[in-house]
């Protein structure tokens, strides 16, 4: 099977030193199958590549987001008919009766 390609183009990609400092770098992001295959300035599209428009855009290759607001998922639906005022005194601070491995599990099973 040939390799699907994506390539970003003229994105400010935010490349890391060997140092882990940020150096932002105006260039394109070929993408081959589920890797990243090269980082550089005006990269050439190989035949039958998907060519995304990043003008004005950052691109962080590699980054995961690992942001999860995982005590949610147990809340799911709990406060769907109250306001925001309403939430705050009612759902906002429940999170801290439930421990990591039921945090871990209600995750697991809300996909």
């Amino acid at each position: 099977m040939a390799s699907t390609f994506i390539l970003l183009q003229g994105g400010l990609v935010l490349t890391h030193s060997e140092n882990d400092e940020v150096i932002p770098l105006r260039a394109d992001l070929l993408i081959q199958g589920n890797r990243i295959a090269k980082i550089a300035p005006s990269i050439e599209a190989p035949e039958g590549t998907t060519v995304v428009d990043c003008t004005d855009k950052l691109l962080s290759p590699g980054f995961i987001d690992t942001h999860h607001h995982l005590w949610q998922t147990l809340l799911k639906g709990r406060h769907a008919n109250e306001t925001l005022i309403q939430y705050f005194p009612s759902g906002a601070n429940v999170s801290s009766p439930h421990r990591v491995a039921l945090t871990y599990i209600s995750q697991e099973t809300s996909h």
